[in-house]
């Protein structure tokens, strides 16, 4: 409707202009050389205008001449980047729904149409895609140092590496991803595990305490896990000798899991012989309320230097004897309290009398 408008227009102008120059058209007297040229106004500016008109159409005929190469070119060009474009879509939902060798196959068909950039990509696809490790690793490798894709290929070498046992190429490739990105909590703990498998434990620390400060809930959900750590570290430590450092390494495993049996163990073993009776026994106590077990009252009871009637009583203070029958009945057994024996085998009832 718009352009229906303009050229309305246009008509109209056109037409209001040829007539003003009708009503003042005059003749016109033309001299060159020994020629005379007769015409009028009108058919002059007439004349001027058509050639004006053919000019522009020979010059762009010229030019489209020239550029259609280019144009040619570009048809191509365009051509080609739809192709890639959906060949791209292609693989991309091929790996969402899980058909990887399918997406295997039209990677490696787009191959020869690539780019620099899209290259990227391909290798990205194609090493998620094979089920060929070698590939896997060369298709990563390729993409380590390249912009976009350069921690997730290193953080997935590390990982490839450290599941095949292969733990000095998984902290090479781990270290490359932690010193382009340091905050990762999830490149924390892969470098935890390496450390921890490697026995490099000072490394091991100084990244918990990074992931510490980073996040502390994920520590919390690794707890289990980083405790078993640090009870290994403990183990290495007195193999070696060092006493004193395995009990800094059991008290970091019992502040993230206070109930683990094995570092308490340990624990009480190096303190009675290092004779630090009250940190263990406040050790235990913890231990105690998160794991009230047999297993720990015994140890504190051992470790303990006050009197059964005492021991029982702080064991009881810690958690409820009510919840907990048959184990306080253990431990009041062990302790030769019989009188609290037959309390718990046979406690108080309420009075009652029923109503008449």
């Amino acid at each position: 409707m718009i352009r229906f408008l303009i050229l309305c227009t246009i008509f109209f102008l056109l037409y209001f202009g040829f007539n003003t120059i009708s009503e003042f058209d005059s003749a016109v007297n033309i001299s060159v050389l020994d020629y005379q040229i007769q015409t009028t106004t009108f058919t002059l500016i007439a004349v001027f205008l058509i050639a004006q008109l053919l000019l522009m159409i020979g010059l762009k005929t010229i030019f489209s001449i020239f550029d259609l190469p280019f144009i040619i070119s570009r048809s191509w060009h365009k051509r080609k980047l739809k192709k890639i474009n959906e060949c791209l879509l292609k693989i991309i939902s091929e790996l969402i729904m899980g058909n990887k060798q399918k997406s295997l196959e039209v990677a490696n068909k787009l191959l020869p149409d690539l780019g620099e950039n899209c290259m990227e990509f391909a290798n990205l696809v194609l090493a998620e895609s094979s089920s060929s490790l070698d590939v896997q690793i060369q298709r990563l490798r390729n993409l380590v140092g390249k912009k976009n894709y350069s921690i997730y290929a290193a953080k997935r070498l590390a990982q490839i590496f450290f599941d095949n046992g292969r733990y000095a190429e998984s902290e090479e490739y781990a270290n490359k991803a932690f010193n382009e990105n340091d905050t990762q909590p999830s490149l924390m703990i892969m470098l935890i595990r390496i450390y921890a498998k490697t026995a490099a434990w000072n490394k091991m620390i100084f990244v918990i305490s990074k992931l510490q400060r980073a996040d502390r809930k994920l520590l919390e959900h690794y707890s289990e896990e980083i405790s078993g750590y640090y009870y290994l570290a403990a183990r290495d430590a007195v193999s070696a000798g060092n006493d004193n450092e395995a009990v800094k390494f059991l008290e970091s495993s019992l502040e993230l899991k206070p109930g683990y049996l094995d570092a308490l163990n340990l624990y009480t073993e190096l303190n009675v012989n290092i004779n630090n009776s009250a940190s263990l026994l406040k050790i235990l106590k913890s231990a105690f309320i998160s794991n009230p077990c047999f297993e720990i009252a015994q140890m504190y009871i051992k470790c303990s230097r006050s009197s059964v009637n005492a021991i029982y009583g702080t064991l009881a203070g810690l958690v409820k004897p009510s919840e907990n029958n048959a184990l306080f009945l253990a431990i009041a057994a062990y302790l030769g309290l019989y009188d609290k024996v037959a309390e718990i085998r046979q406690p108080k009832l309420l009075n009652y009398e029923p109503k008449s």
